[in-house]
């Protein structure tokens, strides 16, 4: 066909990019196609030669003893994991409190305490009062009119 111009010529004029594109979804020339059939059969014929392996069988207690090697591993693993977060997390914290007591005023320290995330601590509450105590703090607390403190 005279007007219809050649695959080559259209290549040709193509920037790099486009040319590319176009030429990884074309079909490939005759003789890349031998290459790659005759490395595939050079493949095939390494995979059919090689022998195969022998597969060795472990007796019950070595089967466990990597059981359990492989179990120390992870744990040793999981450990060294949640060691580096608390490191890091207690740098963070360091460096917030840090950041907290170089302000200027309290009023600057106290806004930036409320913006930067403060890990929370927790709190292990204990039994400090016996039931005497604890009934005399309710009979206090109970006590709208305020007559149990105020003995004039």
């Amino acid at each position: 066909m005279p007007g219809r111009p050649s695959r080559s010529s259209i290549c040709v004029k193509m920037c790099p990019q486009q040319r590319a594109r176009h030429e990884a979804y074309s079909e490939l020339s005759k003789e890349a196609q031998s290459w790659m059939a005759a490395a595939r059969l050079r493949v095939h014929a390494h995979q059919n030669n090689q022998k195969p392996r022998q597969v060795c069988k472990l007796t019950a207690a070595a089967e466990r003893q990597n059981q359990l090697t492989a179990q120390l591993k992870a744990a040793e693993a999981r450990n060294r994991v949640r060691q580096l977060r608390q490191h890091y997390e207690h740098l963070k914290e360091q460096e917030i409190n840090l950041m907290i007591s170089c302000q200027s005023n309290a009023q600057r320290a106290v806004r930036l305490e409320q913006l930067l995330p403060v890990r929370e601590r927790k709190i292990i509450h204990t039994e400090c009062m016996d039931q005497l105590q604890r009934r005399r703090v309710e009979e206090i607390l109970e006590d709208e009119k305020g007559l149990t403190i105020n003995h004039r």
